[in-house]
């Protein structure tokens, strides 16, 4: 996050909000501070220690699978069942095993990682349920951080999702966590990327629901804000449990997200030894703008010549869509909005599958 900490007097900055006590505004970084605040230290050298962001805890992780639900289950699914043999896999960021437990079965062993110790906790009371006895063999968890795991072994697949990359906010980190992966994977390994792309905007927010017991219902507001300067978002994410329609809890935590677009991600994969071959926008259930994508990755294929039915192209093998007699049906009066929102400026999560050269 960009929350530092003075090792010396323990004076605590966040860049984000700034410190009105001392006249700083919101957005002012750490580096523009030495010499004007803190009496003790000045702000002055390496004694500033950026902090972590807040590990999953609370109603968070509680409520975490209520919300994050099945996506991306059937996409990861089906992209580990197109490997040649059961693959080994490693999961970075398993939180509650929401999806290792469903793709443990299909694999020859899987291993997730996580540092919160609740969301691990869940993941194993998952897998004792899901494979009873051999609840450790088939699925195996460890909790430390995933910037400094080394593992034991190697791995044909490596999985990113939610946005772990993301949760790291400075670019040394980045790399840090791509040279660990490259690491554990075999050559010619597959890693999986997930992407998440805020809502368009400086400011946005967002609302569900979800009731979770007949006469318990949770809210889930977020209330976030992008930095194009900063190369960051940040989300103040607010729970709030109601009990027969009554406020019984309200849970706040903040997280910051590094900003982070496919083409960057190509790059960056690029330049710690992998090339990006397939970038995939909602598991497949959207397509991915085409500005969005480096030459070469999701190739179309050839398209028809100009004298060539779609008949003669189908039959000649190329990549053709035959036509679809009122394939669109978005509109209606008074309410329009029969198709999904799928606008440049709504959220969207895209995932880059890369292998190792």
């Amino acid at each position: 996050m960009a929350m530092t900490r003075c090792s010396y007097c323990q004076f605590m900055y966040d860049e984000w909000y700034g410190d009105t006590r001392n006249g700083v505004p919101a957005g002012i970084p750490l580096e523009d501070l030495a010499g004007t605040l803190c009496s003790r230290c000045g702000m002055q050298g390496m004694r500033h220690e950026w902090q972590p962001s807040p590990k999953y805890e609370g109603q968070e992780a509680e409520y975490y699978d209520q919300f994050a639900g099945k996506a991306g289950i059937a996409f990861y699914r089906h992209w580990l069942e197109q490997a040649a043999e059961p693959p080994s896999v490693l999961e970075l960021g398993v939180g509650t095993g929401r999806l290792a437990v469903e793709l443990a079965g299909r694999a020859a062993c899987y291993c997730g990682i996580d540092w919160s110790p609740l969301m691990i906790k869940a993941a194993d009371s998952k897998r004792k349920r899901m494979f009873k006895e051999e609840a450790e063999q088939r699925l195996q968890l460890v909790e430390e951080d995933v910037l400094t795991f080394r593992a034991a072994g190697t791995y044909t697949h490596v999985l990113c999702p939610d946005g772990l990359l993301q949760h790291f906010t400075q670019m040394e980190e980045h790399i840090a966590l791509l040279r660990n992966i490259h690491r554990s994977l075999q050559a010619g390994g597959w890693i999986a990327v997930d992407l998440l792309l805020p809502p368009g905007g400086a400011a946005w927010q967002t609302l569900e629901r979800k009731r979770v017991q007949p006469h318990k219902l949770v809210h889930r507001r977020i209330d976030g804000a992008t930095s194009l300067s900063r190369q960051i978002f940040h989300s103040a994410i607010a729970y709030e449990t109601y009990i027969d329609g009554a406020m019984e809890s309200r849970y706040l935590v903040e997280r910051e997200y590094a900003l982070m677009t496919p083409k960057e991600a190509v790059l960056l994969l690029a330049a710690e030894g992998f090339e990006v071959t397939r970038i995939i926008q909602n598991y497949g259930l959207s397509t991915p703008w085409r500005t969005a994508l480096p030459p070469g990755v999701n190739d179309r294929g050839i398209d028809p010549d100009a004298g060539e039915t779609i008949e003669e192209a189908i039959a000649a093998g190329k990549c053709v869509h035959p036509h679809r007699e009122n394939a669109w049906v978005d509109g209606g009066y008074p309410l329009g909005g029969v198709m999904p929102d799928l606008s440049p400026d709504a959220s969207a999560t895209m995932t880059l599958i890369a292998r190792k050269k």
